[in-house]
């Protein structure tokens, strides 16, 4: 289903400042902010309506906050890992095949050599995805 929405300017800013600083297109760190912000909302309950608490931090304790802080940082840390490598593999995977178009043959030895220029430049944006 397309769904389309309007944010403030400052959102906007927001969204634009946050895909600079983690290197993603405009449109995966809305779509990001769009899951995270659907998942805060539902939080864990399914898809039924949330209706808002009057106090969100009434019954919980100082720690039980700290907790949630830290498992909704790590899952962040963990989609922005895994948006990198997603990026990471579609671009070795691209390389291979414009290698693979540009080649002069199907050779069993141009494609065997294909598949280890791939193999490396994923290892190689695998490194650089971990270093990050």
């Amino acid at each position: 289903m397309m769904l389309t929405a309007r944010v403030t300017d400052s959102q906007a800013a927001a969204l634009k400042s946050y895909a600079a600083d983690v290197g993603l297109p405009l449109y995966q760190a809305t779509v990001r902010a769009l899951e995270l912000g659907i998942a805060a909302l539902v939080g864990g309950r399914g898809a039924e309506p949330v209706k808002p608490d009057p106090a969100p931090a009434a019954g919980a304790s100082a720690g039980e906050m700290e907790a949630l802080r830290e498992a909704v940082e790590r899952l962040t840390v963990r989609a922005e890992l895994t948006d990198r490598l997603t990026q990471r593999t579609l671009y070795a995977a691209g390389a291979a095949y414009a290698a693979a178009l540009a080649g002069p043959g199907q050779a069993d030895e141009h494609m065997a050599q294909i598949a280890r220029d791939a193999e490396r430049i994923f290892d190689r944006q695998l490194a650089k995805a971990r270093e990050e």
